[in-house]
């Protein structure tokens, strides 16, 4: 008995094993809503709800009339029930090879080894929320077959008078750009998959693909055939009255391929096209850096060992006879090597539980059969002869072609290099710098802890290129920071909560007050600071370092669904929010994108939360206008003479005399809310202050006081020279002083004339008297809060009771003045 469950478990064990290198070299199981398609080609992008669709049959003619076809083999939306999970998982994943390979599109370009198929624009009537990278809505599509000389006519007019009617216009538009997706090695792209349905409904989207079985097509040929399709694509003057745009996105060796098209493509003098830019995802521009040329041989030569027959060698030694139905030795063996190369920490880990939510419904049996099918999966469309040529053949002499210095220095076209810093299979994080420094217009993106298969649904390819430098639709040229701007999605809210100012009010416990506008009474919460269709204005002292802004911002945005925008200094926005200026070296340095909305949770410093929560650079203009456009401003008058304060100088106003903010206020009829903040000078102690620092020996004074004189000033009236950028030398206290917020007594300008110089001053000098006695009224008030000034027994009480301790009560802090 004992030894019958030692084998059953070692059975199930090798079945796991098996099943996870099945799986991990798939595309991950990964259920997640995905972002709609966000272009801005006006009559090209189709709308949720536009479709004039009268009747189930309607629908069914439509989409059919376009290739569309509500269900085919290999996706059909009913699942059968005889299979398990994982049987259901792995014919899913032979149904998608299939539609790569014969289907996914609506029309078929056929060259000598390779297609070119177009993807029609996803139809929302048929399309799906669940996983696009099994289940997208480009699967539905039947493609129509034409040959290499076929006109182009037929085809262009098919493709533009489909957009128009899904579009529901009459008039053809312009068309949008060509965008050519040239795949991995796997000759099919299936790794970008989830990708293609929003690809589809900003461009017009042709995906490449390379018979699995063909061994004569070379590097060569492959060059000529993307070339040649894209002149013949491009050469129909029926529709364009303008050169069409081309972009190239390659992916691992497509990445490869795409530079290698882009040096013939700028050489041909075409009035048809023009090479708009190129996306290199992974590229295998790295592959004679890795040691893949001196596996894949060893790797291949295994398929000597599939014969099912007794067939002998020369010395009479049969060779090895496998079960009907096992996996050859070269699809385990390269299945396992793929799945320890190409999965990433959280495809893994989806991998894993994946794999124990089907071992827990389905028997070894069928794990180990879905498993051997799985595995079969990569022979049949990645056979080793294939590989071998693909590997031998394509990639060396590719590399040779296109890792020229001198060749990637000409390649003067915006390009888009997208890197996943995990990626086990190529040195892409290396590879993404070296490519960088030498191609002439380029600009990198790193996905942090994805690896080689970046491109599932936790990155929509469609908006990174809508965002990038290579503009594919001209947006960026309109785009306005002031007037365009919004709040980032609801969860990247939240995270950023959680992990940015979460820990900062773990450790300063803040509190709020507000001011009654009658009878300037305090109340515990945001109560009465108001909110209204009027633009508002919050003016505050700056604490050091600036650290309780995140406070400030975020209790606005959850207690009164105000978003407040600061004004920022130059360096803050420039310096310090992720610019990639190089401080103190002449090493080239590689312009840098992120994602829009890009937040790593994992990462301790998050640089470029000033532009994702909407602050600007502080300037007479930025200020006008987002008064000019009702929007709720925070400023600092004291700017960094306060954030960066010196010994003896807590919680001091360093106010301009000039009246400007009253003035912009009042011509705007905005609302003046004062506010007042302690807590931050408590928290720590200056060793040296800014004057001191400039006093040091040994050239490091001189050095400083070069930094803050080449350094931007915040006030436009005022020189570098005036404006000291040098903070403190400080340490922080083991725990931080309690913070208090209090909002003042608010101010409404609109019956203050901004030209009555007299009456701004005064309401000026009011409120700057307002800052400073709620200020004085804050420090008296927390004389009478036992968790103020005392960290350990405040931090004992929130760990004891989970919440913040309670403070001072309300009537000792002092009414508005």
């Amino acid at each position: 008995l004992v030894m019958r469950s030692t084998q059953n478990k070692m059975r199930h064990a090798v079945t796991i094993a098996l099943a996870a290198g099945a799986v991990a070299f798939t595309p991950h199981r990964q259920v997640s809503k995905h972002n709609a398609a966000l272009g801005r080609n006006a009559g090209f992008l189709l709308p949720a709800n536009t479709h004039r669709l009268a009747s189930v049959a309607t629908k069914d003619q439509h989409l059919e009339g376009h290739g569309i076809n509500q269900k085919k083999d290999g996706m059909d939306s009913s699942k059968n029930e005889n299979l398990s999970e994982i049987e259901q998982f792995v014919s899913d994943m032979r149904g998608l090879y299939s539609d790569l390979e014969n289907g996914g599109g609506t029309i078929r370009r056929e060259m000598s080894g390779v297609k070119f198929t177009y993807v029609a624009p996803a139809d929302p009537l048929i399309s799906t929320e669940e996983n696009r990278q099994l289940y997208g809505a480009w699967r539905h599509q039947t493609p129509t077959i034409y040959g290499p000389e076929e006109d182009w006519t037929n085809m262009h007019r098919s493709i533009y008078e489909g957009r128009v009617e899904m579009q529901t216009q009459h008039d053809i538009p312009k068309p949008p750009p060509l965008l050519i997706y040239l795949p991995g090695l796997d000759g099919f792209g299936i790794s970008a998959t989830a990708q293609f349905d929003d690809l589809s409904s900003s461009y017009e989207f042709w995906r490449m693909s390379v018979d699995k079985g063909n061994v004569q097509i070379s590097f060569s040929n492959l060059i000529t055939s993307v070339v040649k399709f894209v002149t013949d694509a491009t050469s129909s003057a029926e529709f364009i009255d303008s050169p069409r745009e081309v972009l190239l996105v390659g992916e691992s060796f497509g990445g490869l391929l795409s530079c290698a098209v882009a040096m013939a493509l700028t050489k041909i003098q075409s009035k048809k096209f023009t090479l708009k830019g190129m996306t290199l995802v992974n590229p295998a521009t790295s592959f004679d850096e890795t040691d893949w040329e001196r596996i894949v041989p060893v790797l291949t030569s295994l398929r000597y060992l599939e014969s099912r027959e007794e067939i002998t060698d020369d010395r009479g030694n049969f060779r090895l006879r496998l079960p009907q139905g096992f996996p050859t030795p070269y699809s385990i063996v390269g299945g396992l090597a793929l799945s320890a190369t190409i999965p990433d920490s959280t495809q893994y880990s989806n991998i894993l539980d994946y794999l124990l939510q089907t071992t827990r419904t389905s028997s070894s049996e069928n794990m180990l059969s879905a498993s051997s099918d799985g595995f079969r999966i990569l022979a049949e469309y990645l056979p080793a002869a294939s590989l071998q040529h693909r590997c031998l053949e394509w990639l060396p002499v590719g590399s040779s072609v296109v890792n020229s210095p001198q060749r990637l220095s000409k390649l003067n076209v915006p390009t888009l290099i997208i890197g996943g810093t995990d990626d086990n299979m190529l040195p892409t994080k290396e590879e993404t710098d070296r490519l960088g420094k030498l191609l002439p217009n380029c600009v990198k993106m790193e996905i942090p802890e994805a690896g080689h298969f970046v491109l599932d649904t936790r990155v929509n390819l469609t908006e990174i290129l809508l965002d990038s430098h290579i503009d594919p639709f001209d947006t960026q040229k309109t785009y306005d920071p002031v007037k365009d701007w919004t709040l980032p999605p609801d969860h990247i809210v939240q995270a950023v909560l959680k992990k940015r100012v979460g820990p900062l009010r773990e450790k300063a416990s803040p509190m709020f007050f507000s001011t009654d506008p009658v009878s300037g009474k305090r109340r515990q919460g945001l109560s009465h600071v108001p909110k209204i269709e009027k633009p508002l204005l919050f003016v505050g002292n700056h604490q050091l370092f600036g650290q309780d802004l995140g406070m400030v911002i975020s209790e606005l945005l959850e207690q009164r669904d105000i978003v407040a925008r600061g004004l920022a200094h130059p360096i803050a926005m420039d310096a310090f929010a992720g610019s990639d200026a190089n401080f103190g070296g002449n090493e080239q340095t590689v312009r840098k994108q992120k994602r829009r909305w890009e937040f790593n949770e994992e990462s301790g410093v998050e640089t470029d939360l000033f532009n994702m929560f909407g602050a600007v650079k502080v300037s007479p203009r930025n200020f006008y206008r987002l008064l000019q456009t009702n929007q709720s401003v925070l400023l600092f008058p004291g700017g960094v003479k306060e954030c960066l304060h010196g010994k003896g100088q807590e919680y001091q106003l360093f106010w301009p005399e000039k009246t400007d903010f009253v003035r912009l206020a009042a011509k705007f009829n905005a609302t003046i809310v004062p506010l007042s903040a302690i807590g931050a000078a408590d928290s720590a102690n200056i060793l040296l202050d800014p004057s001191e620092l400039l006093q040091l020996p040994f050239g490091i004074g001189d050095n400083l006081a070069n930094f803050t004189s080449s350094a931007s000033s915040a006030r436009f009236d005022e020189g570098n020279d005036d404006e000291v950028f040098i903070p403190p030398l400080a340490l922080p206290k083991p725990f931080a002083a309690r913070h208090y917020f209090l909002f003042g007594k608010p101010y409404d300008t609109s019956d203050l004339d901004p030209k009555d110089q007299a009456a701004c001053r005064e309401i000026y000098k009011s409120i700057q008297d307002e800052v400073n006695h709620d200020i004085n009224a804050l420090l008296e008030a927390r004389k009478y809060d036992p968790y103020a000034l005392d960290g350990i027994k405040r931090t004992s009480y929130q760990k004891l009771f989970g919440k913040s301790p309670p403070t001072f009560p309300l009537k000792s802090l002092l009414p508005s003045k």
